[in-house]
């Protein structure tokens, strides 16, 4: 009795959304019988249905419009519109379309109609919603259409039609890599909503811009770091295959001198722009034979490496001066004892000034302070320390001198500089 009683409770419960497909089905035979209030109150409907367990019935109704919603033999935009909204809602509407939609031939479809905007948000409601298929058996086709785009370049229209293959073959990638359910979704969710910046790698990997009119890929750069569009977290992304394929790209008609002030551009940027590795994995997913190669070898360091690299710099310097500081209170002692055991000044001051002045001064400071009830160096100490000074000034102006002189090496007299700072640890000859 009870189940007799839930059964035509289900009954009118259907009974009262039939309304719904039969008012679809009159929009698509004649289009604009059915007002905006109407299609608003429908989808608060199917919202409805599906909070309440309905989701089978909503499926069951809907599969008569499928396949005229995919291949958009609908007029009415209304229509059509209500039915990708539905769509995007059924679980089972990946799994209905396996074995009865071919993408590639779905694909052809839309690119006959110039839509790829479209196309994109049937393929992710497809793969997010079970959709199945050969997809070794599809990529190898799409392998074989993209390579042709790399070899035809702009002719036989593969510019326009590569810019579809490539949205398929990112798909593909997706739908046969071996993430679980939970990753695939959120990958297409990453693929659908950053298209518009990974079309620019696929431009670099497949050596032809698809998508955007640009004539070589210099612009293409320009494109992506001043763009209207915030691609500035992903910049390592497209600098690294741009990077590994500058010869190719310049033999194909990018000037050379473009195309470096163009990388010398992005990596400013990226100098000054916190990289996100949001999409690291999905470029893996998409590109997995060489993609993570070209990241390793081209990749700029991030901020917690290069924060890092700085703190082990920082510790490697408060250890070497402290060791210098040591030092230089060692050779205060020693020349403070020699001083005391009547060796003369002259001696003394030879001693201190054989040293780069800033050596010099490190050991002078302590050495005043040790020396402080010494008549002979308080008589002289004023003198010495006027003579170390001057010293430092000619040894700046020579630092100057060879710094404007073209092709100097200041990194290798910084570098000497710093060795002589260093003081030997020797007994002084008294």
């Amino acid at each position: 009795m009870c189940s007799e009683k839930n059964r035509n409770k289900k009954t009118m419960n259907t009974e009262r959304y039939q309304h719904i497909f039969i008012m679809l089905r009159e929009e698509i035979k004649s289009r604009d019988s059915v007002d905006w209030c109407t299609w608003k109150y429908m989808r608060q409907d199917i919202d409805v249905m599906i909070a309440n367990g309905m989701m089978d019935y909503v499926h069951e109704k809907m599969q008569d419009f499928y396949n005229e919603y995919l291949w958009r033999n609908i007029e009415s935009y209304n229509a059509w519109n209500f039915i990708d909204f539905v769509a995007h809602k059924d679980d089972y509407f990946g799994e209905w379309a396996t074995g009865k939609i071919d993408l590639m031939a779905l694909t052809e479809e839309w690119i006959e109609r110039g839509d790829s905007r479209t196309l994109l948000s049937l393929l992710t409601c497809l793969g997010q919603t079970g959709y199945e298929t050969d997809w070794r058996k599809l990529r190898t086709m799409l392998d074989e259409k993209l390579r042709r785009m790399e070899v035809e370049g702009t002719r036989n229209g593969m510019k326009e039609t590569g810019y579809f293959y490539c949205l398929l073959h990112a798909f593909t990638m997706i739908m046969m890599s071996e993430r679980s359910v939970e990753d695939k979704v959120q990958l297409l969710e990453q693929f659908s909503q950053q298209w518009a910046f990974l079309r620019t790698v696929y431009s670099v990997m497949v050596r032809r811009i698809v998508g955007l009119n640009y004539t070589n890929f210099a612009q293409l750069a320009q494109y992506v770091v001043g763009g209207q569009q915030d691609f500035d977290p992903f910049l390592h992304l497209f600098h690294a295959p741009l990077k590994e394929r500058f010869e190719e790209l310049v033999e194909l008609g990018t000037k050379r001198e473009s195309l470096i002030r163009a990388l010398d551009k992005i990596e400013k940027r990226m100098n000054n722009t916190q990289q996100s590795t949001d999409l690291d994995v999905l470029c893996e997913v998409l590109f997995p034979e060489e993609f993570c190669n070209m990241l390793n070898m081209h990749r700029m360091p991030s901020y917690q490496e290069l924060e890092s690299e700085i703190d082990r710099i920082r510790i490697e310097l408060d250890s070497t001066q402290e060791t210098m500081n040591r030092q230089a209170k060692e050779m205060a002692a020693q020349l403070s004892a020699a001083l005391n055991a009547s060796v003369p000044i002259d001696v003394i001051e030879q001693r201190l000034l054989i040293f780069p002045s800033t050596t010099a001064l490190s050991v002078y400071m302590p050495l005043n302070t040790m020396l402080q009830v010494n008549e002979v160096w308080q008589t002289h100490s004023e003198g010495i320390l006027q003579k170390i000074l001057a010293k430092q000034q000619q040894e700046l102006q020579l630092s100057m001198n060879i710094t404007a002189q073209p092709g100097s090496n200041v990194n290798g007299i910084v570098q000497q500089q710093m060795n002589n700072s260093i003081l030997p640890n020797k007994q002084i000859a008294v």
